[in-house]
C-alpha cells in the first residue's frame, strides 16, 4: 500500500470515526428532548386538572350565588 492509500484510509476513517459520532451525539439529544416533552407533557396535563378543579369549584360558587340572587330578586318583586 502505498503512502497515498494510507492518508486516504485514514482520512476515511476519520470522517468515518466524527460521522459517528455525531450521529451518537444526535441520539443523545433525540432521547433528552424525548424526556423533557414527556416531563412538560406531565406537568402540563397536571396543571390543566388542577385549572378544571378550580373551574368546577368557581363554577359550583357562582351557580350558588345565581340561586342567591334569583331568590333575593324574586322577594323583591
Amino acid at each position: 500500500m502505498n503512502k497515498l492509500e494510507k492518508e486516504l484510509q485514514s482520512y476515511a476513517r476519520a470522517k468515518h470515526e466524527k460521522h459517528d459520532a455525531f450521529m451518537k451525539a444526535f441520539e443523545t439529544w433525540g432521547k433528552e428532548m424525548e424526556a423533557t416533552l414527556n416531563k412538560l407533557e406531565k406537568i402540563n396535563d397536571a396543571l390543566l386538572q388542577q385549572f378544571q378543579a378550580n373551574m368546577s369549584d368557581a363554577e359550583a360558587f357562582f351557580a350558588k350565588k345565581e340561586k342567591q340572587f334569583a331568590r333575593m330578586f324574586h322577594h323583591f318583586r
